[in-house]
């Protein structure tokens, strides 16, 4: 990809040159096509990749794709540590007596949650607590299990 762009930024710089010292006439127009040719055929270079029938997304963009998924793992992780944090605020606001809150997804889409995992000290009104995350969250209380230590 980045051999592509380089060829074609040297093509354009090329043809402001060509342009620069041709001279008006009738020469010039053949030259001036021949160059627009080699222009066409650059920009159309990657396109065998793309016909190929064992064409690799990774092999044309390289690691940038790698990079944009951790990115975006890193981001979702976060969103999902606060969104923890949040609930357990909440609860410990209500005083109930909680240690922990993990929130799974389902098939890790930060969307759809799976379940709600609440750690509590001693014994509390169970129904309450489903009650409170189901308020904060927006999920069914039947994704929500407490366990008491």
């Amino acid at each position: 990809m980045n051999v592509w762009l380089l060829s074609i930024v040297g093509v354009v710089s090329l043809g402001v040159l060509l342009e620069i010292l041709l001279a008006d006439g009738e020469t010039s127009k053949y030259i001036k096509g021949v160059f627009a040719l080699a222009v066409v055929l650059v920009l159309v270079s990657p396109l065998p990749k793309f016909l190929n029938k064992d064409f690799d997304m990774n092999e044309f963009f390289g690691e940038e794709i790698t990079t944009q998924t951790t990115f975006l793992d890193s981001v979702t992780t976060r969103k999902n540590s606060e969104r923890e944090q949040r609930v357990l605020k909440e609860l410990k606001n209500a005083n109930f007596p909680v240690q922990r809150v993990r929130i799974f997804y389902l098939h890790n889409d930060y969307e759809y949650i799976d379940v709600i995992k609440i750690y509590v000290q001693g014994s509390v009104d169970e129904t309450k607590i489903a009650e409170v995350v189901s308020k904060k969250i927006g999920c069914k209380k039947d994704k929500i299990k407490i366990y008491v230590t």
